[in-house]
Formats: C-alpha cells, structure tokens, sequence
C-alpha cells in the first residue's frame, strides 16, 4: 500500500479501519491504541484512542483528531499549564472543525511574533572562558591546573549580556520543532522560518536534553503565552517510538493528561477562597500493615485533616452507565479517610445533572461530568459551584450545586 494520510478519531470504542500493517504495529507500539487484526486484508480493529494530534509512521501520515473543539482543548491546555486563564478561547481565531497541528503552529506563530516584536529579549549569562586579557573573576585554580602556571591565556568568568538565553532559546527549538512536524500549514512555515532568523545566534536544545524552566517575572512577561505554547510543542513533539523498522514520531497529546490537568487547576483555583490545600495524587495506604497503596488523584487538606477526595475520570460512559469499579475505588477511599461523601468527575461531550448514589452502610458518591463542548467559562464556574458545594458541606450546610443539579 502506498504512503498515505489516515484518520483515526478520538474513542473508546472499537472501530474497524483499513490500515497498512506497518501504521498498526506502530499504533499500536507507540501506546497510541490497541490494534487487532480481524478477518479482513489489511483491516484492524482499532480502539482506545486518547492520544491526538498528527505521527508519521513508516511514510504514512496519521491524523488523530480530538472529540474537543480545539477552541476549547487549547483554552484547557493553557489552564493546565499556567494554573490561570493565560488566553481564551477567542485568541487564536481558530474554526471548531482545525486539526490540532495547523491550530498550536498558528497560535504559535501568533504569540511569538508578538512576543519578538520590540526584538529578541536579553539577559546576562555566565560564562568562562581563556582570554589573552582579565574580564571578569579570574579563575585562579584553574589557572594553575590547566596552564601549568602560564601566565596566558588567563581562565576567566565573566556576565554577558546577550540573547542567548533560555526564554529565546525555547522559542527557538519550538520553531525548528514545528518546521519538522507533518501537517503545519504552508502559510505558516515561512512564518517560522522567519522566527528562527530572528533568533539568529541562539542556541537549539538538543533533542532529549531537559527543556530549562521558566519562570515568567516583569522582565519575560512578553514572553509568557508564546513560552506556555512553546513548552506545549516540545512535550509533545519528542514522542518517538521504533519497533523494529517501524518508527513513529510527530506531535501527540494526551487527552487524560490535558483533563486531568485541567481539572486539578480549576479546582485548586476553585478551593483557594475556602482555605487549605488540594493536594494531587495523595499517597496513602488501605491496610494497617501498609502494603496497599492507594493514591486517589484529588485530596482536600485542611489543617492536615482530609476533608474531601475526588477522583478523575477521562473515560466515555458505555450504554449510559459509568464503570462500577469507579464506585468501588470510590467506596474505599471513603472509608480510608472517614468521609461521609466522595466524588467522581467523567468528561462528557454535553452537560448531564449531577448523579448522587447513596451506598448501603457507606457514603454517599456523588458523579459529575465536564461538559468539554460547552464554554470554558461554564465549565470553570461548574468547578467553583461544586467546590462551594464541598466546603460548605464540611461547615454542615449544604448548598445546592445550581437551579438544575449540574455543573
């Protein structure tokens, strides 16, 4: 089969596509689903698909689009990553109906140009270096052990003041990453081209170095929504996978990731007017001896006590009902920390009422879904009703969560 371009859309449900066996061992090697071959030639069953974006497998482009808007997965992914909202979900002018890959090249290019505008950002870095002349510190044990006590050159350090520094130089290696990904549009690759001759003489990080941290202050402030993308890119375009001949690479996402993310900055956000801390993936045991490890995904501190638990859910419901086993998970942590209610959080395409279940000699858990197709703003005032909800039920007044039960 000659190379091609595939589609595979976001689901937990199986569903049977024509593939080149090559495309399924890599889908399937890379962790980006399970794959089984059926009776047909060339035909395999294809499910569990939560990772979205674009990969190159073995010649063939494989497109992997997300059930979310990209509108509203891009506002999430901001969210995520700077615990606020850094843009909405307006900024970029994106269509409902963009593929993940053109959306992040153009939303990039858009903050960065804006970000370089006034020029490339500067700062002061240390370096050291053999000069014939004193700059700076001279660095005197290295004098000795390295030049036997040669007068010249002089090993010195010294601050420059230059533009080689980590804000441009993630900006820069998210550019040349983005010119190498299948699927960013032609309008856009000039665009990035001219980014990179704007940042002329900084240095790339190499693939598989650590990418530096940074931390936005006064100075960068220019910077912060170009480097939250960029960061964005260089997460996800490292993924590479070989199984045997097969290689896979290209720029993926994963949506239990994102939504978890997303939800656990919301509802830190959410929780902050009511004091402590909402801790994620809490470590703690089920048995007196220790060895059962339990780490539910979302714990509210308060004064060291456990005041509340709630649990992340990124799965599809399967003929309306949620998995039991949720319950069960639920139903034990409960008990662990002596709390009279627990909840689960799904995402869903539509909004859906809140589901309370009262157990037999046991808490009351109460399930709720993210409507991912509705605004942000919906979604963020859903997190801070359901967090009223939980603080002013440990103040031993309830509060209804809205006039429909939903969030």
């Amino acid at each position: 089969m000659p190379p091609s371009t595939i589609e595979l859309r976001e689901a937990d449900q199986p569903v049977v596509h024509r593939l080149p066996r090559a495309v399924a061992v890599g889908l399937a090697a890379a962790s980006i689903a399970s794959v089984a071959p059926t009776l047909g030639a060339d035909e395999y069953r294809v499910s569990g698909v939560r990772k979205v974006g674009v990969v190159r497998i073995a010649g063939h482009t494989v497109w992997l689009r997300p059930k979310t808007p990209v509108r509203r997965l891009f506002a999430m992914l901001g969210y995520a990553r700077a615990g606020s909202a850094i843009w909405t979900e307006d900024d970029f002018g994106l269509e409902e109906d963009e593929d993940l890959v053109p959306a992040l090249a153009h939303a990039f290019v858009r903050q960065a140009s804006r970000a370089l505008a006034g020029g490339p950002l500067r700062g002061y870095v240390t370096r050291e270096d053999a000069l014939p002349l004193v700059r700076g510190r001279w660095r005197i044990g290295d004098q000795l052990t390295r030049r036997g006590g040669q007068p010249l050159p002089v090993e010195v350090s010294f601050d420059d003041y230059v533009e080689d520094i980590a804000e441009n130089q993630v900006l820069l290696t998210a550019a040349t990453r983005l010119l190498r990904l299948p699927g960013v549009p032609a309008d856009v690759l000039g665009a990035l081209r001219r980014i990179v001759r704007v940042l002329d003489g900084v240095s790339v990080i190499p693939v598989g170095a650590p990418v530096p941290v940074v931390r936005t202050d006064r100075r960068n402030q220019r910077y912060s929504s170009a480097l939250v993308l960029a960061s964005l890119v260089l997460s996800g375009s490292s993924v590479e996978q070989r199984a045997g001949s097969v290689v896979a690479s290209g720029f993926l996402v994963d949506m239990w990731s994102v939504f978890e993310d997303f939800v656990t900055a919301a509802l830190r956000e959410a929780f902050r007017p009511y004091g402590g801390e909402l801790v994620a993936q809490y470590a703690s045991t089920l048995d007196v001896d220790g060895t059962v490890k339990i780490a539910p995904d979302l714990v509210w501190l308060v004064d060291g006590e456990v005041r509340a638990c709630i649990d992340v859910k990124y799965k599809v419901e399967k003929h309306g009902q949620y998995p039991n086993a949720d319950l069960y998970q639920m139903a034990a942590y409960c008990r662990r920390f002596g709390l009279g209610e627990g909840w689960l959080v799904y995402a869903a395409g539509e909004t859906i009422p809140v589901e309370m279940i009262t157990l037999l000699d046991g808490p009351v858990i109460r399930r709720s879904a993210v409507a991912l197709k509705v605004p942000s703003t919906r979604i963020l005032h859903g997190m801070s009703l359901m967090a009223r909800h939980v603080a002013t039920s440990n103040s031993s007044t309830t509060t209804p969560l809205d006039d429909r039960g939903t969030t």
